[in-house]
């Protein structure tokens, strides 16, 4: 199995994901977006049943990196016709989140690639960061600290968990999301889902436990820190 992170994630989640056999791939920043998320999987990455998702720019900067990834998949690269810039929502055209054949995303600020793409039905939601924001479970399930997604989730017949917002940490805005400290899995589901900071600081943790375990999945704390948005732990 192959973690595709950020590079700036926490060094201690690095070391235990290597310690369960989890190889490591750490992705560098875009320099047009804001830096605190220059280096989120979830912002710079899209990775689709056949292929992988990105802007023309990064393709280039995260060549080598992007090589090992298309290696370990099997799938091309294919770079976006259009480019992000640190402006929302000009930040968000690949932080869509793929749940069971859904994408859920806000659609016109969604690169076209993805919302016309024949291996998704389009979720509407009013999150411009979807991806960051929703955590799945399964095929049929998540959990997520926004409204909109809970609702449009509800009405697509999911599982839903609504949880506090508030509570996970990320450097330089006044919180993170649940869904960017998390493990996602986009082509090959697993029944761990690894979290990034000390499950326990959450004030929900028993819901989202029971929540994970009803649907036959575990959800391991990785490191003993605050929960921490590192931009979705990509598993490949």
């Amino acid at each position: 199995m192959l973690a595709v992170l950020s590079q700036q994630a926490p060094v201690d989640l690095q070391n235990e994901l290597r310690a369960r056999g989890i190889a490591v791939c750490l992705l560098p920043p875009h320099p047009f977006l804001p830096p605190p998320v220059a280096h989120h999987p979830d912002m710079l990455l899209f990775v689709a049943p056949d292929a992988i998702f990105c802007t023309k720019i990064y393709a280039k900067i995260a060549a080598n990196e992007l090589a090992v990834i298309a290696d370990y998949v099997h799938l091309p690269v294919c770079p976006i016709d259009r480019s992000v810039d640190a402006r929302y929502p000009a930040d968000i055209l690949l932080n869509a989140a793929p749940i069971g054949g859904r994408l859920f995303c806000l659609p016109r600020h969604t690169t076209p690639e993805l919302t016309a793409h024949p291996a998704y039905r389009v979720v509407p939601v009013r999150q411009g960061y979807a991806k960051c924001s929703i955590l799945p479970v399964g095929q049929n399930a998540l959990i997520s600290e926004d409204p909109s997604i809970c609702s449009a989730a509800r009405q697509a017949e999911l599982d839903v968990l609504q949880v506090t917002p508030g509570s996970v940490r990320l450097t330089g805005y006044p919180h993170g999301f649940l869904g960017g400290a998390a493990s996602f899995s986009p082509i090959t589901e697993t029944d761990e889902i690894f979290v990034c900071g000390d499950l326990d600081r959450h004030p929900d943790a028993a819901r989202i436990r029971a929540f994970c375990e009803q649907r036959k999945k575990q959800i391991i704390p990785l490191g003993n820190g605050p929960l921490t948005d590192v931009g979705t732990i990509f598993l490949l």
